[in-house]
């Protein structure tokens, strides 16, 4: 049997790194697993992964997580043997639960291509920006026949 704070830690570890797959902070992160703090949950998954690296070769560590996805496949669907079949919510999230793992599977194995944004940054001045805000508001203004609104905002140099 495997050491259990091992298989504990792993886990927990598991559970940290699909939090921030997700976009969760570190802090966030460290709210929802227990960990005292964000330094100390990225410094639990970071410590964790190098012991791991200096243990073993990369494709036992890719074996280690696709048998932990596996596993929480096996437990999903034993227990969705006792969702009623008129239980709607509870079907819905199984399916969530499975979608998520197959998720999973694809990212580690390279098969679930990321997000790519084109990002576009100019420069304007603060008065350009303002009589775009007026436009985009006078705009609205006389498509909801409102009052004039208000524009706030804030120069950040």
């Amino acid at each position: 049997m495997a050491n259990k704070p091992r298989v504990v830690t792993l886990e927990r570890v598991g559970e940290a790194v699909e939090l921030r797959a997700k976009g969760r902070t570190w802090s966030e992160v460290a709210d929802v697993l227990g960990y005292r703090s964000a330094d100390a949950a990225e410094s639990s998954v970071r410590k964790y992964l190098q012991r791991m690296r200096a243990d073993t070769d990369l494709g036992q560590m890719l074996m280690q997580e696709e048998l932990k996805l596996q596993q929480r496949e096996r437990y999903i669907l034993a227990a969705a043997e006792k969702v009623p079949t008129d239980d709607v919510s509870g079907r819905d999230t199984v399916d969530k639960v499975l979608d998520r793992i197959g998720t999973s599977r694809a990212k580690l194995w390279g098969l679930h291509a990321p997000k790519q944004h084109d990002v576009q940054v100019t420069a304007v001045t603060a008065e350009d920006t303002r009589a775009r805000l007026l436009a985009v508001a006078a705009e609205r203004d006389q498509l909801t026949a409102r009052r004039p609104a208000a524009i706030e905002g804030e120069v950040i140099r």
